[in-house]
């Protein structure tokens, strides 16, 4: 060990996902429903309300990024879990509606705790048969 007393060690606390679907709005759905997959059981998740997400971005990877993090706010902030989702694109973004409950704790099991999406190596790349994105979820 080195005179300073610590010294950085591998980790490997993140899961990097792969996500597909055969057209952008269902890449994105998709993105949004497995993110919330990692958090619990989503077939134990009533489809009781519905919730609009809606961003705007540069690129593909800026609106992922951007609808991620506004999914993980919608349970940091408002307890809301998603069953289901459907993506719709336009010019500069994306709207997905999400189905879904608030949480809880009763019914829902929470498998981990989601710091953060982060951006850093995200891509969203065609692919034969539709779109796949690769990004790297903190937990």
């Amino acid at each position: 060990m080195k005179p300073r007393g610590y010294r950085l060690l591998p980790h490997t606390a993140d899961i990097r996902l792969e996500v597909r679907g055969q057209d952008l709005a269902g890449l994105f759905a998709t993105s949004v429903t497995s993110l919330f997959s990692l958090l619990t059981d989503r077939r134990r998740v009533r489809a009781a309300e519905t919730r609009t997400l809606e961003v705007s971005g540069r690129d593909l990877e800026d609106r992922l990024f951007l609808l991620l993090r506004e999914a993980l706010l919608l349970f940091t902030v408002d307890r809301f879990l998603v069953r289901s989702a459907r993506g719709k694109m336009n010019r500069s973004g994306v709207r997905v509606e999400v189905r879904g409950e608030a949480f809880d704790a009763s019914r829902h099991h929470a498998f981990r705790e989601i710091k953060a999406v982060t951006a850093h190596g995200m891509v969203v790349e065609r692919i034969p048969g539709g779109f796949a994105a690769r990004y790297v979820i903190d937990v």
